[in-house]
């Protein structure tokens, strides 16, 4: 081949300059095959559909962020972050997140957790605004004895009704929060509660769930709802826990079958609020709970029906709620108190919390 190319004059110099370009060529295809597994990474992040910046191409392709003091000043804000947001701290993690400002975050994931933590506690926020201002509420049932009040709203010509109540009840806050949390087991005691389900846990404070109740009214299809929940431990900053709840599209898991047979409600932003009362002789421990709840029904209910209908049903709950809070007490066999062991790391840590802030505080809750 090089005595071909070089023939037609130019002797050995061309045959020699030929050599070196057909040498090249050779060592420029040997890079290139050997580095195959560089150029692919490299032609994907050239064509990347889902666009992004470096720190995004990097972080989906696994391929290490360069550690510099800005970044590690991150990493290990994300830490605390993460680790109080974990345990349901979410006011003393915004706090964080805002006396450390002048720190950014790079990493997709820790942007993801503070957008969500800054929710998170402003929708806690907004929850107890909400229950303590009953300006735009009318009460309908109101019992100083049974220490239990309800209230009622719904604003002309909108789907969503408003349901508030506040009871004290005679007995800690981990045994109200169990009731709330573990969904599943309403259909133990709540006639009305025609399927209830967990469907996952993202933390230890968060839940979503799944339940369908019984329409009291004529021929009306049973409603059921589909919804993401978390709790807030807001002692040290408003002195009570704050759970938060909203309807969600997205299920963890396959639904139960009642579901193919049911009409999906809608739950706005709402929420409980749960606060540690001082003990009084007969009960060692106490607590106020208030629950407010905003729902779209998916019907068309006259403000006056349900009204009517929460006056009827709400202390009929009232007291099931009190008899079974009761068993809890009296039954260690009881399918909440069992439940309640296989989660030391939220329960426990919550009576701990509970008690340790009635130990420094003399507070008391009044009921409004």
């Amino acid at each position: 081949l090089l005595n071909e190319l070089g023939g037609g004059g130019g002797g050995a110099g061309k045959k020699l300059a030929v050599c070196a370009v057909v040498t090249a060529a050779t060592a420029t295809a040997t890079t290139i095959v050997s580095n195959v597994d560089y150029i692919r990474t490299w032609w994907q992040q050239k064509k990347d559909p889902e666009g992004g910046g470096i720190a995004e191409r990097r972080q989906r392709n696994r391929l290490p962020l360069p550690l510099t003091g800005q970044n590690k000043k991150a990493a290990q804000l994300s830490k605390e972050v993460r680790a109080l947001d974990q345990r349901g701290q979410v006011f003393k993690a915004k706090a964080l997140l805002m006396a450390n400002k002048d720190i950014n975050f790079t990493n997709p994931d820790d942007i993801r957790l503070k957008n969500a933590v800054l929710q998170r506690a402003d929708d806690a926020q907004a929850i107890m605004r909400e229950i303590s201002d009953d300006s735009s509420w009318v009460k309908s049932y109101d019992n100083n004895e049974e220490q239990f009040e309800t209230l009622y709203r719904h604003r002309q010509g909108e789907a969503v009704h408003g349901i508030k109540m506040r009871a004290v009840f005679n007995s800690s806050v981990t045994n109200v929060l169990a009731v709330l949390r573990e969904f599943d087991l309403t259909q133990t005691w709540n006639g009305n509660m025609k399927g209830a389900a967990q469907l996952g846990f993202p933390s230890p404070v968060s839940v979503q769930a799944y339940g369908a109740g019984f329409m009291p009214w004529g021929p009306f299809k049973t409603r059921d709802v589909l919804f993401n929940g978390y709790g807030a431990d807001a002692l040290d900053e408003h002195g009570c826990v704050t759970l938060v709840f909203q309807s969600t599209k997205k299920a963890m898991c396959a639904l139960p079958p009642i579901s193919k047979h049911c009409v999906r409600a809608d739950f706005r932003r709402s929420g409980v609020v749960l606060e540690p009362l001082p003990p009084i002789p007969g009960a060692k421990t106490r607590v106020l709970a208030s629950l407010v709840l905003n729902g779209d029904p998916k019907m068309a209910v006259p403000g006056w029906l349900a009204s009517f209908g929460l006056k009827v049903f709400a202390p009929k709950v009232k007291r099931d709620t009190d008899e079974l809070l009761a068993e809890m007490q009296e039954d260690m066999s009881s399918p909440y108190v069992m439940r309640k062991k296989q989660y030391p790391e939220l329960y426990a840590m919550l009576d701990d919390r509970c008690e340790e802030y009635l130990s420094r505080t003399s507070r008391a809750f009044p009921m409004k």
